[in-house]
């Protein structure tokens, strides 16, 4: 037990010890040395209150750093030593000596090199040389550059502007982000840390422009100070002559490069019109009677089934949700609710029931303008299928042929499929309400037989 104290007393002396020495070394230090140091790596920059050091190459992880009354703040975020060390590597220990540095030094470190030259150590005095006149008095200090706020003062997080209006990123200002505008002139002399995109607009990066990310300016001028940095890609994207490029090609594309999805499409469209050529058919044969009666409503009341059936798929997902609910807030009605799916299923057959019947008024009139007499009722509703979905198919044959200039067929053959689906509906709708109306025809009785005498 008692090695092991002594031993834990021996590791705490030598720490203590390491960190004094560590201490005097940073505090013996002088301005010159660190900035030989620090000059190669960073630029130096003088704030207010301290210092702030910017990264030449670009660096991911470290934007911006400022010594600023003894603290070291890091892209924001204030450092201790051992998280400088994990965060900086072998910078940490410069940065660290920057802090025991007074304000007089950290401004001399951030002076230029003909000032920090002239500028003598402190406590010491320059030693007399060839051509030199030594003086008993003190040496004058050099001026010191105005102390101007530089563009760490004013934050400001991301930037969009759309619509026209002028984006200024001032010297002293830093955009902690991306700055994007669209229809509007942008002018940076300050610092963005992320990306910087004008689209239609101009982009102007001033001398003291500090960019961390990619410069992107689309169809405006750009201007860019030779002082300016950008340490991310410089993308100049002009409008006038993209679109001329790109014109023969979307033109190439629509005609030969698209010609496998105009395919695919007309070869869906098939298989939809024979899937509902196999559906009706199948009503057909066994719903005669129903279909009849529809047709009867369509041919008598076209214009009320199509206005009954357009009401009716306005109202079916408001009356749907409205009874679901109903259902779910009653405890009678909760089992109910497994009917719903029964009910929806139900209601596409009364649908697909009523395209039947206005595919069968179609084929009817058809076969009438071609003087054919023959009333063959699967004959009757495949020509109709056919006559309805006829301009469809056609529109994409065009489609195929010369490309998007078929679209307005197809567009007018989807429109006649719809008014087919709509008005055979409605008149489904109405020839339920028209049996229900309707009494029941009465039963005639047969007279009593009688024999002859």
């Amino acid at each position: 037990m008692r090695k092991q104290v002594l031993c834990a007393l021996v590791v705490l002396t030598v720490a203590l010890m390491a960190r004094t020495m560590y201490i005097v070394h940073a505090q013996t230090t002088t301005a010159a040395e660190l900035r030989t140091q620090l000059a190669s790596r960073y630029d130096i920059v003088a704030l207010q209150q301290g210092i702030a050091l910017v990264p030449k190459a670009a660096n991911t992880r470290v934007r911006m750093i400022q010594v600023v009354n003894g603290a070291v703040t890091v892209d924001g975020d204030t450092l201790t030593a051992s998280q400088l060390r994990d965060r900086l590597g072998a910078d940490a220990p410069a940065i660290v000596q920057l802090t025991y540095l007074s304000a007089a030094e950290q401004r001399q470190l951030a002076a230029p090199d003909s000032v920090a030259a002239a500028q003598p150590a402190p406590g010491t005095t320059p030693a007399p040389g060839a051509g030199a006149t030594p003086s008993p008095a003190p040496a004058v200090t050099p001026a010191l550059p105005p102390e101007t706020p530089t563009r760490s003062v004013e934050r400001r997080g991301d930037i969009v502007r759309i619509g026209g209006g002028a984006v200024n990123i001032a010297e002293n200002e830093r955009v902690e982000g991306n700055l994007v505008a669209i229809g509007g002139p942008v002018t940076v002399d300050g610092e963005v840390t992320g990306d910087v995109v004008a689209v239609t607009g101009a982009l102007t990066l001033g001398p003291h422009a500090v960019v961390r990310g990619e410069v992107t300016a689309v169809g405006g001028p750009f201007k860019r100070d030779p002082q300016a940095q950008v340490f991310g890609k410089v993308n100049e994207v002009g409008i006038g002559e993209n679109i001329a490029r790109g014109v023969p090609r979307a033109a190439a594309r629509s005609i030969v490069g698209s010609f496998a999805s105009r395919a695919g499409s007309l070869a869906t469209t098939i298989a939809r019109v024979l899937m509902f050529m196999l559906f009706v058919l199948i009503v057909t044969a066994i719903g005669q009677r129903p279909v009849q009666q529809i047709v009867a409503r369509i041919a008598a009341e076209p214009l009320r089934a199509g206005l009954v059936g357009l009401l009716a798929e306005i109202l079916f997902v408001p009356v749907l949700v409205v009874t679901i609910v109903a259902l779910a807030i009653s405890i009678i009605g909760i089992p109910l609710l497994l009917l719903v799916p029964f009910a929806i299923i139900l209601l596409g057959v009364v649908m697909l029931v009523g395209f039947t019947s206005a595919a069968t008024i179609a084929g009817e009139w058809t076969l009438n303008r071609f003087g054919r007499t023959e009333r063959n009722p699967y004959l009757v509703v495949a020509v109709g299928l056919v006559v309805i979905a006829g301009v469809t198919l056609i529109g994409r044959l065009f489609a195929l042929a010369v490309g998007g200039f078929g679209a307005p067929l197809y567009a007018v053959g989807y429109l006649i499929e719809y008014l087919a689906w709509t008005v055979g509906f409605g008149a489904a709708i109405l020839a339920w309400l028209h049996m229900r109306r309707s009494p029941a025809p009465p039963v005639m009785s047969a007279p009593p037989a009688t024999g002859e005498a």
